[in-house]
């Protein structure tokens, strides 16, 4: 719901009852473009779904914890019939990585704001590749612990855009505390 916002008293009265209106409106979405509220609840739902997500019970394949993060693992991430093999957790690096570049090239190439382009590739390699070859293609079953550990890492631009939009070392601080933390809770029951 958007905030009550009241008429600028700057606005002489003489307008017409639309200007006053357009004046508001102006007003409402200047406001809800520079809160970064929003974005905090977003960063903080993600987070909370990715830790709530992981212990149900509602997944067909249960996997036991694997924290040998240096083992070596074979991945395709560009195609479902190449791919290669490295350790875990540079695979972690990479998606995160991967992640955070495809963000800021959406912000660059199309212009959206920052945290659009965080959440469109947030989405799009966190979810998408899991709904198309785990539930369409039914290549491998649902394992939501995997998948919730996809989502976090992919959500890489979000906290780097959160981080650095702090201002102070605090918020910075607090936003790779809570990264890290995610990391470490969900990293052991990630496929590769």
């Amino acid at each position: 719901m958007l905030p009550k916002v009241h008429a600028r008293p700057s606005v002489p009265r003489s307008r017409t009852p639309t200007h006053h209106l357009v004046a508001s409106l102006q007003i409402r979405i200047s406001e809800l473009a520079t809160t970064r509220r929003g974005s905090w609840r977003l960063a903080v739902i993600l987070l909370l779904s990715s830790l709530v997500v992981a212990p149900s019970s509602a997944q067909s394949h249960r996997r036991r914890a694997d924290c040998n993060l240096a083992e070596r693992r074979y991945d395709n991430p560009f195609a479902d019939h190449s791919g290669w093999s490295m350790r875990r957790y540079e695979w972690h690096a990479f998606y995160a990585t991967g992640s955070i570049v495809t963000a800021e090239a959406v912000h660059r190439a199309i212009g959206l704001p920052r945290w659009a382009s965080a959440v469109t590739a947030t989405v799009a390699l966190g979810i998408l590749p899991h709904v198309r070859s785990g539930l369409m293609l039914r290549r491998y079953p649902f394992n939501a612990r995997d998948w919730s550990f996809d989502l976090f890492t992919r959500a890489a631009p979000i906290f780097v855009w959160s981080g650095l939009r702090g201002a102070n070392w605090e918020s910075q601080t607090l936003t790779a505390t809570t990264y890290a933390a995610g990391y470490a809770v969900l990293a052991c029951y990630a496929s590769p």
